[in-house]
Order: structure tokens, then C-alpha cells, then sequence
């Protein structure tokens, strides 16, 4: 056979598989980018308002430090520079800041020293301020709860460039209050260059956002997962699907990364848990840190069963029928902003075939 015959032969079966693979799956596209538009935390008067109480503190902090106390530029970090902000379930907005203050470790040996600083600066009747273990935290109260809160992120940098974030808290143990290299600018640039084209990039950044909404709806106190790492887990393992005709497929984009974090998980031995799965998602830049170390072995194995549950759904999802039913299984998953649409609102369709495209940074 012609060489070229044969790889006629392999992309026609390649072809093949992917209609195959896609031609009774409901259409929902719709309904996952309706989903999107209601969870997405965009450029609204709720980003305005963060906005706002960021340069508030800002000003704060220029007028009110001490001159003993160095300067500092600040900037954006979080999920509000990664365009992956989701509007909160409990309604409290958050925005990250860095600030870098214009000194090496040496001038605040025991960092929680500037951290307080800092927030004597800022500590008005109107909000809140309190100190964590890797931020200072500026809370805004409204209707006797937190409406709104600023994380204040404090970085040194040293005469190369690199930036040492400080941690520990108050009551932190000598050997807990640390500057810890970190790299928050590198990161987001990965988050947000992880793809070229456009159209996958907003695919990889929607399906962020849902998983971080599954997250909302699914957990609730310290045993969620971090918000980060599930960003951090599509730059390692999210692969765009799209249909040959070119139009974005999210549900199928989801089941694939769904269960290739699934795939990711391997048997490890702790003290604490003995035998048991995790999954590692390391920071790709400084200080390069587990971002799953700290979830215990039920933690671990309540979010593996949890994500084994989304899969599942999925793929009930993928096999349904019609859109309306296929959304009734995915609404368990992702909450009440997954709308359910009326029979009259939607028709069996065929979609057209899929295609998996481009390489995750």
C-alpha cells in the first residue's frame, strides 16, 4: 500500500471514531455557556466595586505607613488577573493584591512584623482587617456579614528579582513565620497564555470556571479543595475539544479532564491515612509546593469520590437523549445556574463530530 494511501486510510478512521463518539450527544453548548454567563465574575459593577476597595486600601496604605516602613508598588493577582473569577454562592467578593515593599529579608527578619504594619494601617470602624498565614485579609461587612474582602499578599524582593512572600500569622511558632520564595506573576502568565488560539482559550478559561463552581456547590468548609489547584490541574491536564466544523464542545472538554485528573491519582502511604489515593497538583513556578499536600486521606478520598460522581454524570449526561434531560443530570453537579430548558425550548439534534485540539501549557 502507498504510504499516503495509508494515512488517508488513518485520518478517515480517526474521523470516523470522533463522529462516532459524538453523533447522538444532546446539545447543550447552549446551556453550558448560558451557565457561564451567570457564574462568571466579569467586568460588572461587582468588579467595579473590588476595584474600588482596592484602591481605597491602596491610598490607605500610602497615607498612613510609617516613613521607618518601606515602599511598595502593588498589582493584581488570583483568579481576578487569570480571568477565572467566579461569583461567589455566599456572596463575597474577593480580589487579590500583591504588595512588594522595597526591602530584602534582612530589614523584617520576623515577617509577620511588616504584616502588622500593615494592617495598623488600614484597620478602620468600616472594615475588618486580620492577619493569615499567607495574606492580610480586609474585610467589608454589610448586613452584619462579610459583603466583600481584599487579600493582601506581602512579598520582599531580594537584588535578583525574586519575590519572598511573607508568612505566619500572629500566634504563628518561630519556625512558621517565613518568607517563602514565590513567583505569583509567572503563574498567572502560564494560567493565562496556556493556550494560543483564542477560541480554546476561552473553552479552557469557562471550563475553569465550572469546576470552580462544582467546587462551590459540592464542598463546603476546609475539606474543599483549593480553588488555585483546580486551575493549576487544567494548565496540567485541560485539552480543548472542538467539533470539526470548528464549534467549541464544553461537555466533552469536561469529561476528558475530568477523568484525566482521575487517571492522575496514585497510591500513596502517609502516617496519617496509611495507604490511600492522591493526586499532586505542583505549582509549576516557585516555591513549586503540592497545592493538594494539606488535604488528609478523607479529604483525598471524599474529592475522588466526589470527582468520580461528576465524571459519571458526564457521561449520563453525553449518553441522554435530549438537552433537557442531559441538563436535569448536570444541574445535580453544578448547582441551580445550570439551567434545566423547556421541552419547547429544544430539539434532538446530531452534533457534529469532535475533535480533541491543542496542548495544554
Amino acid at each position: 500500500m502507498h504510504p499516503l494511501l495509508g494515512l488517508g486510510l488513518f485520518a478517515a478512521a480517526v474521523a470516523w471514531l470522533s463522529y462516532d463518539r459524538d453523533k447522538k450527544m444532546p446539545a447543550v453548548q447552549k446551556q453550558f455557556e448560558d451557565f457561564h454567563k451567570a457564574i462568571c465574575l466579569d467586568d460588572d459593577d461587582e468588579k467595579a466595586t473590588l476595584r474600588e476597595k482596592r484602591e481605597t486600601i491602596i491610598k490607605a496604605l500610602r497615607a498612613n505607613l510609617g516613613d521607618d516602613v518601606p515602599a511598595f508598588t502593588n498589582f493584581n493577582q488570583g483568579s481576578y488577573s487569570m480571568h477565572t473569577g467566579v461569583v461567589p454562592l455566599d456572596g463575597n467578593f474577593d480580589i487579590d493584591v500583591g504588595l512588594i515593599f522595597d526591602c530584602n529579608q534582612d530589614k523584617y527578619p520576623d515577617p509577620v512584623v511588616l504584616k502588622k504594619k500593615v494592617r495598623d494601617a488600614i484597620d478602620t470602624n468600616f472594615r475588618t482587617v486580620e492577619i493569615r498565614r499567607p495574606c492580610v485579609t480586609v474585610n467589608y461587612i454589610s448586613g452584619g456579614k462579610t459583603a466583600y474582602h481584599v487579600d493582601l499578599a506581602i512579598y520582599s524582593q531580594d537584588a535578583s528579582g525574586t519575590l519572598y512572600l511573607a508568612k505566619g500569622k500572629e500566634n504563628s511558632a518561630p519556625e512558621h513565620r517565613i518568607w517563602e520564595a514565590s513567583d505569583p506573576k509567572g503563574l498567572t502568565k502560564l494560567v493565562c497564555s496556556a493556550f494560543d488560539d483564542t477560541e480554546e482559550l476561552s473553552q479552557y478559561r469557562r471550563c475553569i470556571r465550572y469546576l470552580k463552581r462544582w467546587r462551590h456547590w459540592q464542598f463546603s468548609g476546609s475539606g474543599a479543595p483549593l480553588s488555585i489547584a483546580l486551575t493549576v490541574a487544567a494548565l496540567k491536564w485541560f485539552k480543548p475539544n472542538f467539533s470539526t466544523s470548528g464549534k467549541p464542545v464544553d461537555l466533552l472538554a469536561m469529561l476528558d479532564w475530568v477523568q484525566t485528573m482521575l487517571d492522575n491519582f496514585t497510591s500513596e502511604y502517609r502516617d496519617e491515612g496509611g495507604w490511600h489515593e492522591r493526586l499532586r497538583v505542583p505549582l509549576p513556578v516557585q516555591p513549586y509546593t503540592d497545592l493538594m499536600e494539606k488535604r488528609t486521606a478523607a479529604q483525598m478520598m471524599d474529592f475522588k469520590e466526589r470527582l468520580e460522581s461528576l465524571r459519571d454524570a458526564l457521561q449520563e449526561a453525553y449518553d441522554e437523549d435530549l438537552p433537557e434531560d442531559a441538563c436535569k443530570v448536570l444541574q445535580k453537579q453544578f448547582g441551580d445556574d445550570f439551567k434545566v430548558p423547556e421541552k419547547a425550548e429544544t430539539a434532538k439534534m446530531v452534533a457534529p463530530a469532535v475533535i480533541s485540539t491543542g496542548n495544554s501549557a
